[in-house]
């Protein structure tokens, strides 16, 4: 019954864009709506909304005349919202400050945050229904015949000195799960509420490890840990015999290709597999189809064109803000950067990711602005590393759980560097790193002609360095992130980060 009350209501969020007319025609409508909404607030003001043209020169003069913007160019209006002030980046107060990583920001000033409105939240919640839909179609009603699992950060959110909730974006989101699905959810509030991430772990585990799991939800490296640790906690090798009826995931906020190996060790191969691109600021696109982990090929993303958000992409190699095109646009192979105008008042906002363009709408994830690898001007993205690393654990047997690789400058005196690729293998899984590095400097040689060019004369082949068991834990335990929606940085432009686990 359930199921069936449950599923005609979320299909309705489910909204393609399927032509790139349809895609141009949706965002020209969220691009009017978005600047009539706040070309009257403080924002529209610093932005300069209060002076363009409301009717059908506004797409040009929008490209023309407003600035693309990062993090520090809001900090006057952001500080202001924090403040609790109404009416300065949206109609109304802040509903909660979500609280990100810094890595966008050109001091690296550590946590930022995103405020989130009612609007916004709104927008969040048709992204979420529109990948879990796209599931539900393929697999059926089945999916809600059991439990859901949505692993993310606490949901315990704290008040600011001004009684702004701040958190995590997803402890923020749990709240606007469809009252319909709330019998479904785990781990339930009361484990959701935890910030204490171990105490966390083992009272997620005692709980779903006897649970009759049909959804897993959350990025691919910590679910691998709940994973291990329910097999641990029921005796047994592998997560299928745990759930037996487990049929889907979704994944995202980490490559997946490298963890491809470890999820098929703990599921059969017709598990479904559903990439999600969520983001504080925007949930920027879903993917196509889900795919079957057997197949081990993830599939491409859709965009969400017409969820309220306007969607630009500035080529990586001409970021001029009238270089920016639409979602119709994007070119197959190329690699643009990510830009956004929101309900939420950021406009021309740089988020400082790197997507390839498939086609009309359609992307691939390629990583951070400020976490490719260039020593000297190679210009390797993210998902080139992400399929280095998986074509190296597919060549040697290796399960790596975390991976992290930093730039090696020249001695003085020498004129070669090289990367270095801190990995963290599974606990048991054996790493011959001369064949990992090989692996990994094959691949990038065959799919990268800048890296392939430098390598031969200004690169040595990849350092492979293996960090105990428990590093990259520990690390983000003393950043205060272990677990949730954390990460290590797939890679990084200096050695600060490799340093620090070095270190830990």
């Amino acid at each position: 019954m359930l199921a069936r009350l449950a599923l005609p209501f979320l299909r309705l969020k489910d909204r393609r864009t399927p032509t790139p007319a349809a895609m141009r025609a949706a965002q020209d409508r969220i691009r009017a709506r978005l600047v009539s909404d706040l070309a009257r607030l403080p924002v529209g003001h610093a932005r300069g909304l209060d002076h363009l043209p409301l009717d059908g020169r506004l797409c040009d003069a929008f490209r023309a005349q407003v600035p693309l913007a990062r993090y520090e160019d809001y900090l006057p209006l952001l500080e202001r919202v924090a403040r609790n002030e109404p009416d300065v980046m949206f109609p109304g107060r802040a509903t909660a400050l979500a609280i990100t990583s810094g890595t966008t920001s050109s001091g690296q000033a550590g946590e930022r945050f995103i405020p989130q409105n009612k609007a916004l939240l709104a927008h969040h919640q048709a992204g979420g229904a529109a990948a879990f839909v796209r599931l539900a179609d393929w697999i059926g009603p089945e999916l809600l015949g059991g439990r859901l699992l949505l692993m993310g950060g606490s949901t315990d959110l704290k008040a600011n000195a001004h009684g702004v909730p701040a958190g995590d974006l997803s402890g923020i989101i749990v709240s606007l799960i469809p009252r319909l699905l709330w019998s479904l959810y785990e781990p339930g509030r009361d484990i959701a509420l935890m910030g204490d991430w171990e105490k966390k772990l083992a009272a997620m585990t005692g709980r779903v490890s006897r649970a009759d799991l049909r959804l897993a939800s959350g990025i691919g490296s910590w679910l691998l840990t709940l994973f291990a640790a329910c097999c641990r906690e029921r005796g047994v090798e592998r997560a299928q015999q745990v759930w037996p009826r487990l049929r889907a995931v979704i994944h995202g906020g980490h490559a997946m290709e490298p963890l491809i190996g470890q999820f098929q060790h703990h599921l059969p191969g017709d598990t479904w597999m559903q990439e999600v691109y969520p983001a504080s600021e925007a949930f920027i696109a879903v993917g196509r189809t889900p795919w079957r982990l057997g197949d081990g090929k993830v599939s491409a993303m859709d965009l969400l064109c017409d969820h309220g958000v306007l969607l630009e992409f500035c080529p990586d190699d001409d970021p001029r803000a009238e270089a920016c095109v639409g979602p119709e646009a994007l070119e197959a192979g190329r690699v643009y950067r990510v830009t956004i105008t929101t309900p939420g008042g950021l406009v021309r906002w740089q988020m400082g990711d790197l997507v390839r363009g498939e086609g009309p709408g359609v992307i691939r994830f390629a990583g951070r602005s400020k976490t490719r690898i260039s020593v000297f001007g190679e210009h390797v993205e993210g998902d080139l590393l992400a399929a280095a690393l998986a074509t190296a654990c597919a060549a040697t047997g290796a399960r790596i759980r975390h991976s992290h690789v930093a730039p090696v400058l020249p001695k003085p005196g020498e004129q070669r560097g090289s990367h270095e690729w801190l990995v963290q293998p599974e606990p048991g899984s054996a790493l011959d790193a001369a064949a990992f590095g090989e692996a990994i400097d094959r691949h990038l040689r065959a799919n990268s002609a800048d890296y392939d060019a430098h390598r031969i004369v200004q690169l040595t082949a990849p350092i492979i360095t293996t960090l105990p068991d428990g590093t990259v834990e520990r690390w983000l335990e003393a950043k205060g992130k272990l677990g949730g929606q954390h990460k290590v940085p797939q890679a990084w432009p200096d050695r600060t980060i490799a340093e620090q686990l070095l270190g830990a």
